[in-house]
């Protein structure tokens, strides 16, 4: 600035860049009355829902054990089943005659069941009624037959779908020869063969499900799929008859577990799915070793499947090329099971070359092993070795047995499995249950809406339901409560409400928010304590000020009373001159 220049003015200047202390307590309170007024929104958008669980029902579930249900049967049989008593004694109705036999047959069990250890010991699941109702499913009818043995033992089984009016499908028949009736031993025959049938049908102990099986689900999807090794060298498969095979081996077996599962069905034929290893060779063909089995199934094959979400059991009819015909597995069989995936039947071609189309009669064994894999695969009981096969009726063409057809599931192995399925459903929905509430313990930011509590309470009062059906005597309703228990814990376990926060705990948060209201919140801070250093000074000076302009008045007011006192001091001899004066 040159010395000639005018001065400035410095006021304007300083009272733009230092606004009035006024306005900048507006300022810096506006901040802090923001955050004050935005909290309660920001509180509610941000606050975590944690309603409260039946933490104590829970608890009581997870120590309780499955409810033991018991089965209602019915004992009938017929008057000639029986033998007629001699001359001079009395002749008892055949309804008499069941009740006794009933009563040995229930002692007899019970009796077997004592005889184990206690830390083993089972429980008769089962109760006999003589003529009892039609609403009593679970039937055993003693007949007389001209097909029947000739002599001992009997021989009991299960009637098929081609049973009679008095003998319904799923009854347990115990026939007896005519030649047969008259014999002193026969109820001690009848009673041997009614504790054999019942005790192994309706065991004791439940069977376990085994490692192999699939897990319940409700929807399942099975696919047969025909593999062609190499359509291009030797015989292919472009053709079989699905229908036929599907109607005679598996869908007998798929409609009494309608119940249980929900079944779909898919079939297809590949035309090229090379082996991922090379079958060692001999000299009658090639053998397919414990490993190859192991590795049997290539990722390149590529079976296609509409199913989603449904777990696909898959059955493989593979159809080697020429150049590994024939083909065999090394102990001479020529099928295998993928445990909880699915089956694989070894199906050697014709020797002649091209296309080909497998009938009905030539899907007969196949389907057979696939029947048998697919019991082993839903852990489905079969019948015991105690039970015969139901007699077929005459027939023109081949035999059921020929043909390698299975007998359906009856009653009898269907309550088998509503227990069994019962008892997986129920434990997996308490272990999963008490794994919600643990979890839900543990992560303090996991929340828990009206919609995951609602799916909790309602798996938790069907587990408490559970015990009262066996009262009733209704295995397929105990089923359907722990189906639906089970769905709705797992339901309530993957909610997305509830994965949300999972993975987001607090120090992530500071994280988040530190960048943002640091820099804010410490300018803040300063320039409020900067003014309030300033009021602090400004008090002071203030107060100095005051002071001093006390100690100023203070001062004046002793030098006033000085002057005074001596103005008085100088007038007090006058006035005392003046008054002796008067005086005299």
């Amino acid at each position: 600035m040159a010395e000639t220049d005018p001065p400035l003015d410095a006021a304007p200047l300083l009272a733009a860049v230092n606004p009035p202390r006024s306005r900048r307590w507006a300022i810096m309170l506006c901040f802090p009355l923001f955050l004050a007024l935005a909290s309660p929104w920001w509180w509610t958008t941000t606050s975590i829902v944690r309603l409260p669980l039946p933490v104590e029902r829970i608890g009581a579930l997870e120590s309780q054990s499955d409810p033991v249900i018991t089965t209602l049967v019915s004992f009938t049989g017929e008057d000639a089943a029986f033998p007629k008593a001699p001359p001079g004694r009395a002749d008892f109705p055949t309804a008499t005659k069941l009740d006794a036999l009933a009563a040995e047959v229930v002692k007899g069990v019970d009796g077997m069941l004592a005889r184990d250890r206690p830390n083993v010991r089972g429980t008769r699941r089962w109760d006999v009624v003589v003529n009892g109702p039609k609403s009593v499913r679970h039937r055993v009818h003693i007949g007389v037959s001209e097909t029947a043995k000739p002599d001992w033992p009997l021989e009991p089984y299960v009637q098929t779908s081609y049973g009679t009016a008095d003998v319904p499908p799923g009854t347990v028949v115990i026939p007896i020869h005519p030649s047969m009736v008259s014999d002193l031993n026969l109820k001690r025959h009848y009673k041997i063969a009614l504790v054999n049938a019942l005790h192994n049908l309706l065991p004791a102990h439940l069977p376990p499900v085994a490692n192999r099986a699939l897990a319940y689900s409700p929807n399942i999807t099975l696919s047969f799929v025909v593999v062609n090794e190499d359509a291009a060298e030797g015989a292919f498969v472009n053709d079989w008859d699905i229908d036929g095979a599907l109607r005679d081996h598996i869908f007998p077996h798929l409609e009494p577990l309608s119940p249980v599962f929900n079944f779909s069905i898919e079939s297809q034929v590949l035309y090229h799915a090379p082996l991922a290893f090379e079958p060692a060779q001999q000299d009658d063909g090639w053998v397919v070793d414990e490993d190859g089995m192991k590795m049997f199934v290539s990722e390149r094959w590529t079976p296609d499947s509409l199913s989603t979400n449904n777990p696909v059991l898959k059955f493989l009819l593979f159809v080697p090329s020429a150049q590994h015909a024939p083909l065999r597995l090394a102990a001479n069989a020529t099928s295998f099971l993928i445990p909880q995936f699915g089956s694989v039947v070894l199906l050697n071609p014709p020797a002649e070359g091209g296309a080909y189309r497998l009938s009905l009669d030539a899907l007969d064994a196949p389907f057979k092993q696939f029947t048998e894999h697919l019991y082993g695969l839903l852990s489905l009981p079969a019948l015991p070795e105690k039970l015969h096969h139901c007699p077929e009726p005459a027939s023109e063409g081949k035999t059921r047995a020929q043909r390698g057809l299975r007998d359906p599931l009856s009653l009898w192995q269907l309550d088998t499995i509503f227990r069994v399925r019962m008892a997986e459903n129920a434990a997996e929905a308490r272990k999963t249950l008490g794994g919600i509430v643990r979890l839900v313990d543990k992560i303090k930011e996991m929340q828990l809406g009206p919609g995951v509590r609602d799916k909790v309470l309602g798996a938790v009062r069907r587990l408490e339901e559970l015990p009262e059906t066996a009262q009733d005597m209704s295995p397929l309703t105990a089923f359907v409560l722990s189906r639906d228990a089970v769905g709705l814990a797992n339901e309530a376990f993957f909610d997305p409400s509830m994965m949300g926060l999972l993975y987001f705990p607090d120090q992530h948060k500071f994280a988040v928010y530190t960048p943002l209201f640091a820099p804010i919140g410490v300018s803040i801070v300063v320039g409020l304590l900067r003014e309030i250093a300033n009021l602090i000074k400004k008090r002071k000076a203030a107060r100095k000020a005051a002071q001093a302009k006390k100690d100023d008045e203070r001062l004046d007011n002793g030098t006033q009373v000085v002057s005074e006192a001596m103005t008085t001091a100088r007038e007090a001899p006058a006035a005392a001159r003046l008054r002796a004066t008067t005086t005299s």
